[in-house]
């Protein structure tokens, strides 16, 4: 583009007769910077903001399509009070914001008068605005109980990478890269983040090779130069194993891990101790040892490399030792923060949008909930414990759940369990766009705005350090309110309406700005700010308790766990009767609770289905897109079956097995589909307590 000429956003705009605003995406977590296009209260256009490193422009299926929830008829748009008694579904009554709020205040000064600050819990999906709930609940109200969804996701990655590293999210540094191993990630088929997704394929283009280490053949394996196709829950023996391998073979960076690694010497007899030899691996993955032995060379010898998990090698409850392991491989190579490895970003400096005196803070009686219940190594709530903690008062009594942006009555495991929590609770507060399941279950909806219609200033997923935001583009339905808006008047109405004086979004956005290098006003124009790219931040000192890389745990061990990661076969193995074993997989097209009510990614991808080898479709006399009837100890699900080649014989992959056979929501995601997560029982992972969403056995029939 030539001096003086108008970008391309301003001439669509004149084009189009629209407005156009800088914003950003919220359909999945990766928040892609967008130009939105608005013309007589409507958004008409939207396209990926060109100047953005996110997605330098592009858009994937999702967040195209995502402009329908402004104007879908099944969204909430008024406050709803419970009329009817706990048990069934929810039976609802408009109320005024007024009566909202006092309701809710009345309910939070009783609970806490009779049972503490520590009885109310919350929570999310990573949605920056929650923070102004912490504020109130947290700060003010003194739960200590702030919680998002990530036991439901990677909370096995995440705690790996803390314990390991002191880093809460390492990006991929792709480009640079060349060899990639990634364990269960489908990159390609979740579109977790486009630039990340564009510079893998990008870098594998130029000579990169991409291993991926999958019962399934994803997306993303069909992509790869190499499919190790993994028997379920053994990833932890196979990243094992390539680490007895290099350290025999004297792959590893004696440099790095002398200077830089804790209890490497430790490491490397340990797991000569314990007998990881590709042998050993073999039968317990399926995997040939000379198969692992090369794979092991292979990665320690090309430069730059990167081993990377994200979900799949979780979900079973040895899923915290497995991603210790695969990135173990990172650290004895030498091969982390630098160009090509797993990326130790930096943070912007965001201020907190709400100030609260340290004098008007409350004290919580007794720890978080996560400690309680002997979870000290969790980086958040083990969800699929709640329920203990409402119907037994184990490890304390838990009277009051605020959940935001997130449907955990639909996306955790044992939703038998989780009703029955809803009907035990005093108070449950659901803050959401429809009518989901938890919802249904609660005694008061709120009706929250969709990243169109309010305002949010957030971290960047990139490989700097980034501030993006979003801005509201077009006028709420009904009553429906920002986040900040609900608790400034809950706050009111607890009397602590002080602390929040704002009086439009522009005002708390101009505290979180106050640090970074860039204006509010000039954020509004560019919509996002990007610092530089920075790498070798290891030789500088990590935030761990040793400032190395602590392949040698003190954490775990203090906890009781052992300092290194071992092997332990996962809970549930499938057997005579029950003789298939579960995975689960995500579809590109849905993420989280906008997708399944989208008449247009419903047209693509209207519901979901199990995949099932060739092999056992013939032993059990499935046809391809049939309907099967899915069993476990537990309860049954009839859903679509898939017959494909591309997966490992003994196992059946249901995809997004959490997204689909809603009975709530709305008129085009009513129905659709098969809920699996009631065929599993609430195994927890015993470290780091994610869900375990793949301890389940399972047999197929035609329906």
């Amino acid at each position: 583009m030539t001096s003086g000429t108008p970008d391309l956003g301003s001439q669509l705009a004149k084009i189009k007769g629209a407005k156009v605003i800088k914003s950003f995406c919220y359909t999945c977590p990766w928040q892609c910077p967008t130009e939105v296009f608005v013309r007589d209260g409507k958004v008409v256009y939207h396209k990926g903001n060109p100047e953005s490193p996110n997605n330098i422009g592009s858009r994937c299926a999702k967040g195209m399509a995502s402009w329908y929830v402004t104007q879908d008829p099944d969204r909430l748009k008024f406050p709803l009070l419970r009329t009817n008694a706990k048990g069934g579904p929810g039976q609802f009554k408009r109320v005024s914001w007024d009566e909202a709020f006092a309701f809710i205040a009345d309910k939070l000064k009783h609970i806490k008068d009779k049972w503490g600050p520590e009885a109310v819990a919350f929570t999310c999906h990573h949605d920056p605005n929650s923070h102004f709930y912490w504020h109130l609940l947290r700060d003010l109200y003194g739960s200590p109980n702030m919680y998002t969804h990530t036991s439901g996701c990677e909370q096995d990655r995440r705690a790996a990478c803390l314990t390991l590293f002191g880093h809460v999210f390492p990006m991929h540094d792709f480009a640079n890269s060349r060899y990639v191993m990634l364990w269960g990630m489908n990159m390609l088929g979740a579109n977790q983040g486009l630039w990340e997704s564009r510079a893998l394929m990008e870098a594998k283009n130029k000579g990169c090779k991409l291993v991926v280490v999958d019962p399934n053949f994803t997306e993303t394996a069909q992509k790869a130069d190499e499919w190790v196709p993994i028997q379920p829950g053994t990833d932890g023996a196979m990243a094992l194993a390539m680490c007895r391998v290099i350290i025999d073979d004297n792959l590893y960076d004696s440099d790095f891990v002398n200077k830089y690694c804790e209890g490497f010497a430790g490491f490397r007899d340990h797991v000569r101790d314990k007998g990881y030899t590709p042998q050993w691996a073999e039968p317990i993955c399926g995997i040939p040892a000379a198969t692992i032995t090369r794979l092991a060379r292979e990665f320690a010898s090309t430069k730059p490399a990167m081993s990377a998990i994200f979900k799949g090698s979780g979900y079973y409850t040895n899923g915290a030792d497995a991603g210790r392991a695969c990135y173990i491989l990172d650290a004895i190579t030498g091969e982390l923060d630098k160009p090509g490895n797993l990326h130790l970003k930096d943070w912007a400096p965001l201020a907190p949008a709400v100030n609260i005196p340290e004098d008007a803070k409350g004290k919580a009686t007794k720890p978080p909930l996560h400690i309680a219940m002997g979870y000290p190594l969790a980086p958040d709530l083990p969800n699929a414990r709640l329920p203990n903690a409402v119907i037994n008062a184990d490890p304390y009594p838990v009277k009051a759940l605020f959940v935001q942006s997130t449907n955990p009555v639909m996306s955790d495991p044992n939703r038998d369990a989780v009703q029955e929590m809803f009907k035990q609770l005093e108070l449950a507060v659901t803050c959401e766009i429809y009518m989901s399941e938890t919802a249904l279950e609660s005694d008061i909806v709120l009706p929250e705005t969709s990243f169109y219609e309010h305002a949010e200033i957030r971290q960047g997923m990139w490989l700097g350090p980034e501030v993006v935001l979003c801005q509201p583009a077009v006028a709420p339905p009904g009553e429906a309110k920002p986040a900040y808006e609900i608790v400034k008047g809950i706050a009111q109405k607890m009397g602590w309406g002080q602390y929040f004086p704002y009086e439009k979004w522009e005002d708390w956005g101009e505290l979180m700005m106050k640090d970074i290098p860039m204006s509010l006003a000039e954020l509004k124009q560019k919509g996002f700010w990007a610092g530089p790219i920075r790498y070798h931040r290891v030789p500088e000192g990590l935030a761990t308790p040793s400032t190395k890389v602590e392949i040698y745990s003190k954490a775990y061990a203090d906890a009781g766990f052992d300092p290194y990661p071992v092997y332990r076969e996962r809970s549930v193995k499938p057997d005579a009767q029950y003789p298939l074993q579960v995975t689960h997989s995500k579809f590109s097209m849905h993420c989280n609770i906008v997708t399944q009510n989208n008449p247009y990614l419903m047209e693509i991808c209207g519901e979901n289905w199990v995949e099932i080898n060739t092999l056992d479709a013939q032993k059990y006399g499935i046809q391809d897109d049939s309907y099967v009837v899915v069993e476990s100890p537990k309860d049954q699900i009839k859903i679509k079956a898939k017959v494909v080649e591309g997966l490992v014989p003994g196992c059946v992959s249901i995809r997004h097995g959490h997204g689909f056979g809603h009975w709530a929501m709305g008129t085009h995601a009513k129905g659709k589909g098969a809920h699996s997560n009631n065929l599993m029982d609430s195994y927890t992972n015993p470290i780091t307590g994610a869900n375990c969403y793949n301890e389940c056995k399972v047999r197929v029939r035609p329906a």
